[in-house]
């Protein structure tokens, strides 16, 4: 079993780091390869890069580069634009697909519009696809690896405001708060927003529950962490092999 530790927060990129990082060294260079060279495709550098921050030790993703113009951010948009990544990088589970339904629900009740008039912004960006279609590709490696499902800590959401597209929101944002029913979060010590769509939708997708109290000892730990800053130190996901 594998603990999706998000007390530090949770995000695609910071959740696909962690991930990486778990794995075996030669299905990690597959799945970088793989990940490149889609990328590359869409006019884009990808690097996983080792990070130190205050003691801790783990990984980062960078996307560098002006990403070629692939179609709109609709929802038909989206979910094409996704399969294609899939394809490319071997990925053939549903979880990447079933992620997306999560931000699509949400966003349809968070602007109150169907479904099918929901156009993406932050999430419908080639980065963020690449995110999704990664944690899908790597949570099968993982499973092919021995993992038996994931779990999660409680998630900690951050707090005050966000500015995205729509202006200056409180967090978590609409969409996020939707997404974080029925899951054990609190806001935290530190404002900003440490928990967002992409990532509470992928803990909704992988884990089949939640814990509160954290394990006293583990076999192994991946930290993957982002690009903001909380009360001086980096954000993060970390994961735990039970």
């Amino acid at each position: 079993m594998i603990l999706i530790d998000a007390r530090e927060g949770v995000s695609g990129d910071m959740l696909l780091a962690a991930m990486l990082g778990g794995l075996s060294a030669a299905r990690r260079s597959r799945a970088i390869a793989a990940m490149t060279g889609a990328c590359e495709a869409r006019g884009l550098a990808f690097h996983m890069l080792e990070i130190t921050d205050q003691g801790d030790s783990g990984h980062g993703l960078s996307y560098q580069g002006e990403a070629i113009p692939e179609g709109d951010a609709s929802r038909e948009g989206c979910y094409s634009r996704l399969a294609s990544v899939e394809n490319e990088i071997g990925s053939t589970t549903e979880v990447g697909t079933r992620i997306l339904d999560l931000i699509f629900e949400a966003e349809s009740e968070a602007h109150g519009v169907p479904v099918g008039q929901v156009h993406l912004h932050e999430i419908g960006r080639t980065q963020a696809l690449m995110n999704i279609a990664g944690i899908g590709l790597v949570a099968d490696l993982l499973e092919y690896e021995g993992a038996n499902g994931f779990t999660s800590s409680v998630i900690t959401t951050g707090g005050g405001l966000v500015v995205v597209s729509h202006g200056a929101v409180r967090i978590p944002a609409p969409a996020t708060a939707i997404l974080l029913r029925g899951l054990r979060h609190k806001s935290g010590d530190s404002p900003g927003e440490r928990a967002t769509p992409t990532g509470v939708a992928a803990v909704r997708v992988l884990a089949a529950s939640q814990v509160e109290d954290m394990p006293a000892s583990y076999k192994k730990r991946s930290v993957g962490f982002g690009t903001k800053r909380f009360a001086g130190h980096l954000g993060r996901t970390a994961l735990l092999w039970l």
